[in-house]
Order: structure tokens, then sequence, then C-alpha cells
């Protein structure tokens, strides 16, 4: 199921040794430093985000359910 998400998601954040880098799409600069921050504080150094376009947002397993929002909250800032 990942590997249908990475291809129809228009946005891909991919969290690896604690640095988060873009897979797919565009981001404002400063907003992936931010994602790096909330992820970091809380200790998670590996996962992924997608989107979908429409608002929604998929978080793996390794992104504590508590952060989600916060991530959420950035993202849609945009």
């Amino acid at each position: 199921m990942l590997w249908l998400l990475k291809l129809t998601s228009p946005l891909v954040l991919v969290i690896r040794e604690g640095k988060v880098s873009l897979a797919k799409g565009r981001l404002p600069g400063g907003t992936i430093q931010q994602v790096q921050d909330v992820l970091s504080d809380a200790g998670v150094t590996s996962g992924t985000i997608h989107a979908d376009g429409a608002g929604r947002f998929r978080f793996s397993y390794h992104i504590p359910g508590e952060l989600h929002q916060r991530l959420r909250n950035v993202l849609v800032s945009l």
C-alpha cells in the first residue's frame, strides 16, 4: 500500500537518521526545518509523511500519533 501512496501522493517527506528530506513535491523554505524540529524534539529518526493533495496526511507508524496534529499544522500553514 505504501508504494501506491508514493506514486499517487503529490507530497512525500522521508525521515532518515533524523533528517527530513523531500522525496516528492515542493514546500516553502523553512517548512522542512520546522517539520524536522517537531520530529527531533520527539526523538523520531525515521518514517514517512504522505499528503494526498486534499489536506489529508498519512504518517508511517514510526511517527507517534501525538505528533500528527502538530505536523499537520506545520504542513497546512503553507
